[in-house]
């Protein structure tokens, strides 16, 4: 009973993440720069209460499913895992985008952020497929 109220905390936390990710990812490449500041600002508050929490969730949820009953000698995982440090990774680099981009509407982010929606949604489908198939 335990491991499915895990696992469902450890999904709830992945939509919102991912969610949260992606909105991330909109503002910071399609949000032009005169309205940018007063949109990030918005941003930023909703990305440190639960885009934030939502990774910390991800990963204590996650860990806790790993360590308690699946793990860490399946190959699948440890590539998921892989995958889940450059989600965290990528969120990370958006934070400090969106703090600078606050401080100076007019600076771009580096490429690697900019093209955070499509790095967002091949990882969640190779994080998900990788999860439900479990290959290897």
């Amino acid at each position: 009973m335990l491991y499915f109220v895990i696992k469902a905390l450890h999904i709830l936390s992945d939509f919102l993440l991912i969610g949260g990710m992606l909105i991330n990812a909109f503002v910071i490449s399609m949000v032009p720069a005169p309205i940018r500041v007063g949109v990030i600002e918005s941003l930023r508050k909703y990305d440190r209460t639960v885009t934030t929490a939502a990774l910390a969730g991800a990963w204590i949820f996650g860990l806790w499913l790993a360590i308690g009953y699946i793990g860490f000698s399946e190959g699948w995982l440890h590539a998921k895992l892989l995958l889940v440090i450059i989600l965290s990774a990528l969120h990370g680099m958006q934070q400090a985008a969106m703090r600078k981009m606050a401080a100076d509407p007019k600076l771009d982010p580096n490429p690697f952020v900019r093209r955070g929606m499509p790095i967002i949604l091949i990882c969640l489908v190779l994080v998900v497929a990788l999860a439900v198939i479990k290959p290897f």
